[in-house]
């Protein structure tokens, strides 16, 4: 099965970016996720940050991966993880949290990471750690997997990535027909390829941007755009260049958390409240639109249904 590991029973947790975020890094784990239902194991989708997955867990920070490691205890693992969690300093999170997530590795009874490109020289004891748990870690290029082997990983639990997921779909691919084969442009230029005067070419690209902007505008999914291109509400960071600042600010941190926190998490679930709803609202539109026109099938990019237990 594509993207999932090794065992064929028991609890899946899929860890990864999540619809309604369109990232390449979503419709990936949106793919895992549906093989596995296909297959008929008992999943628990986790996500960075709130989505329309079961649960959220940032492994940018010791909660989030504590988290993680709580839901991945015992069970089979299925994670993209960020690469940066590899690099010698800054990256993606505190020593804390690489070391709660190289526990949620080891707590599972088995684990594939799925990694993009690497983005800094990774470190040998941040990969023993996290990635040496592993049964199985995919990584993107053969470069990768060399820089990976020379920081300690055993050869034999890597591999190179069959198609490039963390890349989004290229514009002028085709989408292809019932039959299997290629179906084209969607419309093709009203000008002919030779001979076309300037004034010609630049009124067809007018004509095509206005359609494009109608039809964007008469989109069911258009009114949560905005929402989606909102980040997770966090604490402020309390790291700084000067040490006694950085002191000064973990502290304020802590004394002003039980105030705070709820606040932030009450916000994020406000924000993942109302990007289900636009997106319960477009699916029953959509849905009015294809019975309307014969064609009454559920959209592609639904995400599977929030529980499945």
């Amino acid at each position: 099965m594509s993207g999932a590991g090794g065992s064929t029973g028991g609890r899946v947790v899929v860890f990864g970016e999540y619809p309604p975020f369109f990232t390449p890094g979503a419709a990936a784990t949106l793919a895992t996720v549906r093989s596995l239902l296909e297959a008929g194991r008992e999943i628990e989708v986790v996500s960075p940050q709130p989505s329309a997955a079961h649960h959220y867990a940032d492994p940018g920070n010791p909660r989030g991966a504590a988290r993680l490691a709580r839901l991945a205890r015992g069970a089979e693992l299925v994670a993209r993880l960020d690469p940066g969690i590899l690099g010698q300093s800054g990256g993606r999170g505190p020593a804390a949290a690489r070391a709660a997530t190289g526990l949620a590795v080891r707590g599972a009874r088995s684990a594939a990471i799925f990694l993009s490109p690497l983005t800094a020289a990774p470190a040998g004891k941040w990969v023993r750690s996290i990635l040496g748990p592993a049964e199985r870690v995919v990584v993107a290029s053969q470069e990768d997997a060399d820089r990976l082997r020379a920081a300690g990983l055993d050869s034999a639990k890597l591999s190179i990535a069959e198609e490039p997921w963390w890349l989004p779909p290229a514009p002028d691919a085709a989408a292809p027909g019932d039959d299997g084969e290629s179906t084209g442009p969607r419309e093709a230029w009203n000008v002919s390829s030779r001979g076309a005067s300037r004034e010609e070419v630049e009124a067809e690209v007018r004509r095509r941007a206005a359609q494009a902007r109608e039809e964007e505008a008469t989109s069911p999914q258009a009114a949560a755009w905005p929402l989606q291109m909102l980040t997770p509400l966090a604490p402020a960071p309390t790291e700084s260049s000067q040490p006694l600042f950085r002191l000064i600010k973990r502290y304020v941190h802590r004394l002003v958390a039980w105030e705070i926190v709820p606040i932030v998490e009450q916000v994020n679930h406000l924000h993942r409240a109302t990007l289900e709803s636009f997106g319960r609202q477009a699916e029953a539109t959509q849905a009015g639109i294809d019975a309307s026109s014969g064609a009454a099938v559920a959209p592609a990019s639904a995400p599977p249904p929030a529980k499945n237990r």
